[in-house]
């Protein structure tokens, strides 16, 4: 499986979280361990680690699963852009940690090939359920580029990354793309240093294989 050094999380965006928590659990055989909610932004999500290597227990750096919802005590209206078309669990984008977050910004909004559209960037609060207060930096644009399948760039600054707490993790058996266009989404991944699989198909769509303890659940 062919994934970047600095592979940060998956997104998973659900139209229930508690449901798709649940759903998660009888699948794979693990519960995701609750993360906490976005203000402002009407979502919340709840975490498990994902295991990358040869062996169980193998890690790719730090890197995690976040399955993201509606947070049920905020106004519904605040999770409809993040969350528009999703009807069931859906691998929605997926995010990056370059080593120099401004310096990729900086040089994606100048590049013209490929044109990579990174978006604005913005700052971040969650407090966990344990009362850490998680501050960071993210690109974000809308719609999402090439269906997701570009990532968004994260900067984790002086916060604990999310992957260090304590929590059950499965494993990432298959992490790949599907694009109208292989060649430009291939050059693209490729000038953000974040390539992944992308193979030839109708719609651009990002994919994963999760095996835990359970079973294995592609989405």
């Amino acid at each position: 499986m062919l994934l970047p050094p600095n592979f940060d999380h998956l997104v998973i965006a659900v139209p229930n979280l508690t449901e798709s928590v649940e759903q998660c659990h009888n699948i794979l055989g693990v519960k995701p361990i609750p993360g906490g909610a976005h203000p402002g932004l009407g979502t919340a999500n709840a975490l498990l680690g994902l295991e990358v290597g040869d062996e169980p227990g193998d890690q790719h750096h730090d890197i995690y699963l976040e399955i993201l919802g509606p947070d049920p005590d905020q106004d519904p209206e605040l999770a409809a852009a993040r969350l528009a078309g999703i009807t069931q669990p859906t691998a929605q984008r997926w995010a990056i940690h370059p080593d120099d977050f401004d310096g990729l910004v900086t040089s994606a909004a100048r590049s013209w090939e490929p044109h990579v559209d990174l978006g604005e960037v913005h700052d971040m609060t969650r407090r966990t359920p344990a009362g850490t207060l998680l501050e960071w930096r993210l690109t974000r644009r809308t719609p999402l580029a090439l269906g997701g399948i570009q990532p968004f760039l994260i900067d984790w600054q002086d916060s604990p990354h999310p992957a260090r707490q304590a929590m059950p993790s499965v494993r990432l058996e298959q992490f790949w793309a599907t694009s109208s266009d292989v060649d430009t989404t291939s050059r693209v991944l490729r000038s953000l240093g974040a390539t992944i699989e992308v193979e030839a198909g109708v719609t651009e769509t990002l994919h994963a294989t999760l095996k835990g303890p359970g079973g294995s659940w592609t989405i």
